[in-house]
């Protein structure tokens, strides 16, 4: 959400900034394996993208089709190196870029909780690790012969970034909303996986919920909204009132909470982005991360945008 790349480390290669690349490989060729229909640039994107990094389009990221012409292709040469087309014989490589969007607000916060390195599609693992950086801190530490393919993208990433924040102003939850206990889906199993009895769970699933929604900044993928919570049905009780500013902050609350099963209030760990969503109205989401009291290292994902212009 913050036009960060993905960048991932080389395996086997030692530990220094040029180590670091974006996911990539060939564009195949008509053949016997893919029904002799040759790849286009995007799906071999893709296809790469889910081998090296374990990430399916749809799910963990999005394809942005309207940006992957923005950039121009960008030959790059090897001649002098020890890079393994020269090896090989070959003097470079072109580069084309197709980018993408996360889909996921745990992967946009720590994409290691969203990609599988251990190679996937039957290929060999290509990075060890994985994290998010400014295109700027890419361009200046990839290796000098790709500085080139990488000067390309950051040159055309503004324009890219500015569709992104039109989107996300276009995000407009402005209103009261009451949840409809009928669409729910997977909340009572969530609260069982909690650990709440069935019986508990069910019941609070169908308990009256309402907030009201006001936009107190508007900013793009820094827009600040100010939830009301009620109490039940009840909109004239405010029950919790909360400013979801974008980043990681905390939240105190008192008396009982149903949701973390604590009884005497306590302090929530918590995160607040913007994500790509292919059934939102605008294509973007807005996404709570919570880390769960009772349990290290888990968290979980409050995901909200607009289709047809109702609230999910």
């Amino acid at each position: 959400s913050k036009n960060e790349l993905l960048i991932g480390e080389r395996v086997n290669s030692e530990s220094r900034d040029s180590s670091w690349q974006c996911s990539q490989g060939g564009v195949d060729d008509a053949w016997e394996g893919n029904g002799f229909q040759a790849e286009t640039v995007a799906e071999a994107a893709t296809r790469e993208l889910y081998e090296e990094m374990g990430l399916e389009c749809g799910k963990g990221v999005v394809l942005v089709e309207s940006a992957c012409t923005d950039v121009p292709a960008v030959r790059y040469d090897t001649s002098g190196t020890d890079s393994w087309l020269t090896k090989n014989g070959f003097q470079g490589q072109e580069l084309h870029w197709s980018i993408f969007r996360c889909v996921s607000g745990l992967g946009d916060s720590d994409p290691s909780r969203m990609c599988d390195l251990s190679g996937c599609g039957g290929e060999a693992a290509e990075f060890s690790n994985v994290q998010w950086k400014p295109v700027d801190w890419v361009v200046e530490n990839i290796w000098p012969s790709k500085q080139s393919a990488y000067q390309a993208l950051q040159k055309a990433l503004p324009v890219v970034a500015n569709e992104w924040e039109e989107r996300c102003n276009q995000l407009d939850f402005t209103g009261t909303w009451s949840r409809d206990a009928t669409l729910n889906e997977n909340v009572v199993e969530g609260f069982v996986e909690r650990g709440i009895e069935k019986s508990k769970a069910i019941a609070q699933a169908d308990t009256p919920y309402m907030q009201t929604w006001q936009c107190s900044e508007k900013d793009g993928s820094n827009t600040i909204w100010k939830v009301d919570t009620y109490n039940g049905d009840d909109i004239k009780t405010i029950r919790r009132s909360l400013d979801y500013k974008v980043g990681p902050f905390q939240e105190t609350f008192t008396g009982q909470a149903f949701l973390f099963q604590q009884e005497s209030g306590g302090t929530l760990e918590r995160r607040t982005a913007y994500v790509a969503e292919p059934d939102s109205d605008s294509k973007v989401a807005h996404v709570v991360i919570t880390q769960i009291p009772q349990k290290d290292g888990a968290a979980e994902e409050s995901r909200r945008y607009l289709k047809n212009g109702s609230l999910v």
